[in-house]
């Protein structure tokens, strides 16, 4: 069990959170650039968790996945807010993230698993209050267990590996950034 994992990717669990992105998300965004948002965290997320669940990774770890939650969240607003899904909607890092997960050991996908699905453990709680939608893929039958579960599989040496699924992160939120901004030149055009 890692003792100091937290304190070793601090850093960029800050920078994360100070990304404009990431922001948003805490204040509330409209519903289709809040889709967009949750249909490259479900691409990501379904690799990641077809890859551990194949792995035998998440076996006593009920509840954890998201992907499912979050297409079920998709599905609302799209049809909620006549959103069409299409695949330009996908950012380029996300198929960078997919393929890159492949590469990754077991360590590797723990410390992905530990980033990303602690993320909507903690953080997740705030989005949901201001997210548009029912936002299901925030809902955890058993968070502390969950926790306490993926906790036993943690270690130091994952550090390296969860700061860079932060900075994947990152990647994405600076890309959705850039798309809201093109986004809203293009309406001002129009």
């Amino acid at each position: 069990m890692s003792s100091k994992l937290k304190e070793l990717t601090w850093e960029n669990h800050k920078k994360a959170e100070r990304m404009s992105h990431a922001r948003k998300l805490l204040k509330g965004m409209d519903p289709e650039e809040y889709h967009m948002f949750v249909y490259n965290q479900y691409v990501q997320y379904r690799a990641l968790e077809k890859i551990a669940r194949s792995r035998g990774l998440l076996e006593g770890i009920e509840g954890i996945c998201r992907a499912s939650a979050m297409a079920t969240d998709m599905q609302e607003l799209e049809h909620e807010y006549h959103i069409k899904r299409d695949k330009k909607m996908l950012c380029n890092v996300v198929m960078e993230y997919v393929d890159y997960l492949e590469s990754l050991d077991n360590d590797g996908i723990i410390a992905h698993i530990y980033v990303r699905h602690f993320g909507e453990l903690h953080g997740g709680q705030m989005i949901k209050k201001r997210a548009p939608g029912s936002g299901t893929m925030y809902d955890f039958v058993d968070p502390k267990r969950i926790i306490e579960d993926v906790r036993e599989k943690l270690h130091d040496d994952m550090a390296p590996e969860a700061n860079r699924c932060f900075q994947f992160a990152m990647q994405l939120f600076e890309e959705l950034e850039e798309h809201a901004k093109d986004h809203r030149l293009h309406e001002r055009l129009e």
